[in-house]
């Protein structure tokens, strides 16, 4: 029997409930735990009683009791009046706010820091503009141990660096002499985050805080996932999208954030994908790096490539992105490198860091799909005229003297039904041109769509206390998908906590929790007639004028089974709206990760963590077919056996009941790494940083499907049939097995282990350079030793041109060049050294025993493909940053890519996969970032890329038919055909030479124009082929302005792709006569002699319809178009509150905004209207769609 309990990730309702509970109350507890830890190391109350006491008097208090170091001259606060101090566990701001209420003082909270100084609105008193004659300060980290060797730099009032500088010695104290009181210090130390803060006497303690995750920081810090390395010193190529730019764009998932700014990454939208670890996109950076192995790049949350389905996780988590793009940055990913890596990093809290408490909710409303876009249409008054032509011509005959009873058209069948007197001829044409103003996309549009909505709330607590830090967050995502029937919801629980459990010691706890469910019962996947037909006839209806929903022939014709069985047959009629009631198809996923990690620092600059990851997750498809559905009935009805009956009744193979199709797969994996690190200055020149280590890495994932008949969901109770016999089916007579197919069980383990080290050196601030190495062995490979593993390294250097003492531009403050090379490689999966081979199960039609297909041949000479990449890069800013930007040029090779090689047909296989193909690529990313106009209210800032990227195959054995490239050179729906000297993803067609006076469309065969189309299909050859272009766009980018007035921002941006091209659809007569799929070009087709001047749309043709004409026309480079076009993909607006009105409220922040995306299509190259970033001709473009929502801070 079956259990009801497999329902809902296989957790027992009672149990699912219990769990809930659980999971709040130990949410609950997480929350008060962290915030007491935080609050007991660390107090931000001030308690202070004293007539007139002085300001110096009051800092001091400030800094016992909370710890905050406050910063003042003593020309400044000498000369402010004594107070009556009154405050008992006030927050510091109200005791500043008091205190300096009637003085001409301000402050400023930095961190830990407090910076007393004259209030802007007040003159500066020449006085005070003097040189210190002394700056002493001491700079040591988080637990307060001395940091020798931390830089200090004085900056002007520009902020850029003067010759005035020094370094902390042993006990991490620092003197500069003469300082300008105008001047700011900067503080850095390398594996800390640098700080500016304003010149002072005594300056104090200076706490640097270590690098963590969580890059909020204005100075540019790429996260490799094994390292955080500063701009300055990173050799390779990179994007880092922090959070601002990663918020701009409101949405439900994480990746879709990304398109249109990263350079150099593509969003592939008109190709098919159901990618999972990219969140469902198509992507691509710098091209394409394999052909027949996982072509995607690979992502990382937290150190750790994840593993399950990126979609599902809350967007809101993240602090930062960042993309690695050539080999020194993301070789030390290894043999999952070769496509890039996206490197994602959750919010982390901070030491001593009061509790902070972020909460963002946002409703998106979508419109519904444009359906009037798609070009397969024409006027239901134009198709009934077609059929009854067509009738009168006996086309409809042999369908309806058929013993198959294939599917008949209302109009087909009222002009039957007159033609043989049943009714009268004035009645069929009064019921026939009642049909003629109907169009069925409004009734789909009506009753099969809505509005989409989205709901998004997430609220999120940080902090920390002097020996520890922690992040906890939770949101709710709630979605109607536009397509009525279908929704999704989310849960998630995200919590990061750092214990710094003594001097140097640091432990890590982290924990994420996603539930996800959705339900997919909308018809639209279903509606269209399943015997050959694609599409419904225009004049279909979903209701009648009363709203009554109405039957749609499915599988056959009505006069059969009207009729057939005398009754005793299950309803065989089709209703879309009483299947829309009667769905049931539920997916559940439930996604567990767990994090650990200690790192100890010791010696001086040594470091040594390890780190593990386990993940769980538990996906359950449950679709229920009941008794009431179609699908259900019409499979009863098929297998009912007429000649078999007895007094009983009928005979069903198939039993009365539901049908259940239940699906479970369980994916554990687990992440381990022991990695050590070296970090160290001498002589305020030489930096070396190192680190090197090794990690594990297994996932398994589990699988099984299954199928039950006669299912009844109430009691659970199911029953067994024959799965192996064969059974006569309706009504054509033919026999068949009862329909199990996709029934099993699968196991699939990866298990990788890797060895790796990275190196850096700087001298003096100026040249850089950089190695790293890495080996990666695989449980896919072992024939020989030499392939189980595959060493992979990259070296690097950069030369920072604008800290050399001869370079001195104001002009030009920054300047640095750029140089790497290296390998990455790529695995698939999909092969191994040895032969695999698949259990077919049914008895071999010539033996009758079981017999098994090989799956794989082994291939023992298999090894790892490899990508070798070369990259010369410039970064540079302007004064002011009035430009700034990057420009990257590189090489890309892809050598011992899997491909297919011919075998002698003796072997038992024709191809065989393995190291055999080549290619090559080559490319450019530019980033221009610039402040058009800047004040104290306006600004506006833009932000252009500039990305091209080509690849072609150099080397590969198998050459196909010309009518092979022609149909599927362009890879979108899946099936790659390379050519040599080609690009992988090409458009491909036949010569054309436009319409003779006939209408008919002309080729080229032997050079000579032709209309002998068989001829042409056959004869032309791969050589004389038509090369249109790429398929994907070689150049792309996007072009983003933000302009701001005040607290009120506007930001719009605009994407672009150039260069590529695309097929279009057009008329098929063949289509429009047996799959009711008309076309708009129907409209524009020759009709009269003259007409191939202006058109190229072939005349009609009644049938019999030559198909190979039909076919040469529809893949002639008459229909082939540039994809070239720009859209203006989304525009936001944000308004912030001032904060002096939100003090009250014990708000920080606040923050409503208003977000549209997918706006349109500014310009397209082609002139039939179409959106070429569309997969097949039945797509229709992104609807618009329209945000609101709120951010505060408390």
């Amino acid at each position: 029997m079956y259990k009801k309990f497999t329902y809902g990730c296989a957790v027992p309702i009672g149990l699912q409930q219990y769990i809930y509970r659980v999971m709040k109350l130990t949410t609950f507890l997480i929350v008060i735990t962290f915030i007491q830890v935080s609050a007991a190391g660390f107090a931000q109350q001030v308690s202070f009683r004293k007539r007139q006491a002085s300001l110096p008097e009051i800092f001091a208090e400030i800094n016992k009791q909370t710890g905050y170091n406050v910063f003042w001259s003593p020309k400044l606060v000498t000369r402010a009046n004594l107070v009556d101090a009154d405050f008992v566990n006030a927050a510091i701001p109200d005791v500043l706010d008091q205190v300096l209420k009637n003085q001409q003082l301000a402050y400023e909270i930095l961190g830990k820091s407090i910076v007393i100084k004259v209030r802007a609105d007040l003159p500066v008193d020449k006085e005070l503009i003097l040189a210190y004659p002394e700056v002493r300060g001491r700079v040591v980290d988080s637990l307060g141990k001395p940091l020798q060797g931390a830089s200090i730099r004085v900056l002007n009032a520009e902020g850029k660096r003067t010759t005035l500088q020094t370094s902390t010695d042993k006990q991490g104290e620092f003197l500069l002499q003469n300082v300008p009181q105008d001047a700011m210090l900067e503080i850095s130390f390398v594996g800390y985050v640098t700080q500016k803060m304003i010149a002072n006497a005594n300056m104090g303690s200076i706490v640097l805080r270590e690098l963590s995750s969580e890059l909020e920081e204005a100075s540019v810090i790429v996260n490799t996932g094994y390292q955080n390395i500063p701009k300055e010193r990173a050799t390779g190529s990179f994007v880092f999208i922090d959070s601002a730019l990663f918020n701009k764009r409101v949405g439900a998932d994480v990746i879709s954030r990304l398109e249109g700014n990263v350079s150099g990454l593509l969003f592939n939208r008109n190709v098919s994908s159901t990618l999972t670890n990219t969140g469902g996109y198509n992507l691509s950076i710098r091209g394409r790096s394999t052909l027949f192995a996982n072509d995607q790049p690979l992502v990382v949350v937290d150190g750790f490539p994840y593993d399950g389905d990126i979609s599902n996780i809350n967007p809101n988590d993240f602090a930062s992105v960042s993309v690695l793009k050539d080999a020194a940055a993301s070789s030390i990913w290894g043999v999952k490198s070769g496509n890039g890596v996206i490197v994602l990093t959750t919010k982390r809290g901070g030491q001593n860091q009061m509790l902070s408490i972020d909460v963002n909710a946002n409703t998106t409303i979508g419109d519904k799909p444009n359906l009037s876009y798609s070009p397969n249409w024409i006027k239901s008054t134009d198709f009934i005229d077609i059929e009854k032509t067509l009738f009168e011509q006996g086309y409809y005959d042999s369908d309806l003297n058929s013993s198959y009873y294939p599917v008949i058209s209302p109009v087909v069948s009222l002009l039957d039904r007159a033609k043989r007197g049943l009714i009268t001829d004035v009645d069929a044409s009064s019921q026939i041109d009642a049909l003629r103003d109907k169009d069925f996309r409004k009734d789909v549009k009506k009753y099969l769509y809505r509005q989409s909505i989205n709901q998004q709330y997430n609220t999120s607590f940080r902090g920390g206390g002097a020996h520890n830090d922690y992040f906890i967050s939770m949101g709710f995502d709630n979605s109607l998908s536009n397509q009525i029937g279908d929704r999704n919801y989310r849960i998630t629980l995200n919590a990061n906590n750092n214990l710094y459990l003594f001097k140097g010691l640091t432990l890590s706890l982290g924990y994420n929790y996603i539930q996800a469910k959705a339900t997919n019962n909308s018809p639209l996947g279903s509606l269209y007639p399943e015997v050959s037909k694609p599409n419904y006839y225009p004049y279909a209806q979903l209701v009648d004028m009363y709203g009554k929903s109405l039957n749609l022939p499915k599988n056959y014709a009505d006069s059969y089974i009207d009729t057939v069985g005398n009754g005793q047959f299950q309803n065989w009629k089709y209703n879309p709206m009483d299947e829309l009631k009667y769905a049931d198809n539920t997916s559940n996923s439930m996604d567990n990760r767990f994090n650990l990690g200690l790192k100890y620092s010791f010696l001086n600059g040594f470091g040594a963590e390890i780190k593990y990851q386990y993940e769980r997750l538990n996906s359950t498809g449950n679709n229920y077919y009941s008794e009431s559905t179609y699908y259900t009935r019409n499979l009863i009805n098929q297998f009912t056996d007429l000649t078999a009956s007895n007094a009983l009744g009928l005979v069903n193979p198939v039993p009365v009941g539901g049908i259940a199709d239940i699906n479970n797969s369980i994916l554990n994996a687990h992440h381990m790494r022991a990695q050590v690190s070296y970090s160290h200055l001498w002589k305020e020149k030489h930096n070396l940083t190192a680190i090197a280590g090794a990690e594990v890495n297994q996932n398994i994932t589990e699988s099984n499907s299954s199928r039950v008949y006669g299912y009844d969901k109430s009691t659970g109770i199911n029953t067994a049939v024959d799965l192996i016999g064969n059974y006569l089916m309706m009504p054509s007579g033919t026999t068949s097995t009862i329909p199990h197919d996709g029934v099993g069980f699968g196991k699939i383990t990866n298990r990788y282990v890797s060895y790796y080290s990275n190196a850096a050196y700087t001298y003096d601030g100026r040249y850089v350079l950089s190695a790293s190495g890495r080996i990666d062995k695989s449980n896919l490979f072992g024939v020989k030793t030499n392939q189980k593993s595959v060493p992979l390294y990259s070296v690097g250097a950069a030369w920072l041109l604008s800290n050399e003492p001869f370079f001195n531009s104001d002009l030009l403050p920054y300047a640095k060049v750029r140089f790497t090379y290296g390998y990455n490689a790529n695995v698939n999966t999909n092969l191994t050294a040895f032969t695999v081979t698949s259990y077919a199960g049914n008895s071999s039609f010539y033996s009758s025993l079981p017999y098994s297909i090989i799956a794989n041949p082994g291939n023992p000479q298999l090894k790892w493909e490899k990508i070798r990449m070369t990259d010369f890069g410039v970064d540079f800013s302007l004064k002011k940053e009035i430009l700034a930007g990057s420009i990257d040029f590189y090489i890309k090779n892809g050598i011992n890519l899997i491909g297919q090689a011919p075998m002698a047909p003796s072997t038992g296989v024709n191809t065989l996969y393995g190291n055999f193909s080549d290619t090559k690529g080559h490319g450019l990313d530019l980033v221009l970032n610039s402040i058009n106009l800047q004040s104290n209210v306006f600004a506006w800032r833009s932000s252009f890329m500039l990305s091209y990227a080509t690849d072609k195959v150099t080397k590969y054995d198998i050459s196909t038919s010309a009518p092979d490239y022609i149909m599927y050179g362009d890879g979108a729906g899946g099936s790659l055909y390379p050519l040599v000297g080609r690009p992988l993803f090409s458009v491909y067609s036949y010569n054309w030479e436009g319409l003779n006076t006939s209408g008919d469309p002309q080729g080229i065969i032997d050079g000579k124009t032709s209309t002998n189309y068989s001829n042409i299909l056959s004869n032309t050859s791969v050589d004389s082929i038509i090369y249109n272009g790429p398929a994907r766009p070689t150049t792309f980018g996007s072009f983003r302005n933000t302009l701001s007035y005040g607290p009120i921002s506007l930001s719009l941006n605009i994407i672009y792709k150039m260069n590529y091209y695309f097929r279009r659809s057009s008329i098929s007569y063949v289509s429009l006569y047996q799959n009711w799929t008309g076309h708009k070009d129907y409209y524009k087709r020759w009709m009269n002699p003259g007409d191939e001047k202006f058109t190229n749309v072939p005349s009609l043709q009644y049938p019999p319809v030559d198909g190979s004409r039909e076919k040469f026309y529809s893949y002639s480079e008459a229909l082939v178009d540039k994809g070239d076009h720009i859209k203006l993909q989304d525009i936001s607006i944000n308004y912030e509150f001032l904060k002096n009105k939100l003090k009250k409220f014990y708000i920080q922040s606040l923050n409503v905004y208003f977000y549209a995306n997918n706006i349109g299509i500014l310009w397209r190259s082609n002139k039939d209207h179409l959106d070429p970033d569309l997969y097949g001709s039945n797509s229709f473009p992104l609807p618009r769609t329209y945000s609101f929502g709120l951010k505060a801070n408390f």
